[in-house]
């Protein structure tokens, strides 16, 4: 718990200083004669660059702020449950009350490094429908709390360990204020890695230092196969798209930036009554009370 605290407050700290960097776009230079619609090589190499973004973005978010925060709120409510808890058994299989190391792994992988991930590919790809400057991050973070965090996890109404942890107005405030820091530490990092990525020199010092934030997100990549085929299946997507000089032109035109923010408002507008039912129902939750035993059996 010590050593996620403080992977925590690393993190925090970062988004904080970060949190003001804009996305800086990235023209390669590739000889082209033609101005008219980039080159394959220019698209597959802007491809590539925002891939690299996404991975140092979502997986460092979840490695330092969204990994640590699970866990450690997962913690709080384990102890705020009161005594009539401790020993049942969660959605999860874990025992509350009980630290172990596997659980604790799981849910900060599965809990924080892989959603982060999601979240640094969708990012890349909605960046140009968000606010400018400090609150796109909010921004994205408050998206994150509407669309996904009462649907997927961590506000769930359907998931059991509400009837057991709590109270419920704690398990909404903390699970709230993490997904909204989430989104704001996927964007200030990947915000500040668009600033190093591709190092603006070619000296090895720069190269080096612009390379170590992707070492872990490419290994993490490695065991996940289907990853690296979706990858590659949207470089060829990109690569061939870009090719189509009118596509090209419209997906870079205001009226598709318009598009793509209508569209955002209206996502969130429809999702929000849900979002805010199923927060209720976590809040006005009654926790039953139970021994243990009868719990595990």
């Amino acid at each position: 718990m010590a050593v996620l605290g403080m992977l925590l407050l690393v993190g925090v700290i970062l988004t904080a200083l970060w949190t003001g960097a804009a996305y800086r776009t990235w023209e390669p230079q590739t000889g082209s004669a033609d101005d008219s619609a980039p080159s394959p090589k220019a698209a597959a190499l802007r491809y590539m660059r925002g891939v690299a973004i996404a991975l140092v973005g979502g997986f460092w978010a979840g490695a330092l702020v969204t990994g640590p925060a699970m866990r450690l709120i997962m913690r709080l409510l384990a102890a705020t449950a009161g005594n009539e808890a401790q020993g049942r058994i969660t959605e999860a299989e874990e025992v509350i009350g009980e630290i172990s190391l596997d659980g604790t792994i799981g849910l900060y992988i599965f809990g924080g490094v892989l959603p982060g991930l999601l979240s640094g590919a969708i990012y890349v790809v909605v960046r140009r429908w968000l606010p400018r400057g400090r609150t796109g991050g909010v921004t994205f973070g408050l998206l994150h709390l509407v669309i996904a965090a009462t649907r997927i996890d961590p506000l769930r109404p359907e998931n059991v360990d509400f009837d057991i942890v709590g109270p419920g107005w704690l398990s909404v405030t903390t699970f709230a204020l993490a997904a909204i820091l989430h989104g704001m530490a996927v964007v200030a990092i990947a915000n500040r890695y668009s600033i190093a990525f591709p190092p603006g020199t070619s000296g090895r010092p720069q190269r080096t230092r612009a390379a170590l934030p992707l070492v872990l997100p490419v290994l993490v990549l490695i065991p996940g196969a289907f990853l690296v085929m979706f990858i590659a299946l949207g470089l060829c997507v990109t690569v061939g798209g870009s090719q189509i000089r009118r596509l090209a032109h419209a997906l870079q035109s205001r009226a598709a930036l318009l598009v793509g923010r209508v569209a955002l408002v209206a996502v969130t507008v429809v999702l929000l009554p849900g979002a805010v039912i199923d927060v209720h129902d976590v809040i006005d939750r009654e926790t039953p009370v139970a021994s243990p035993n009868k719990a595990q059996e």
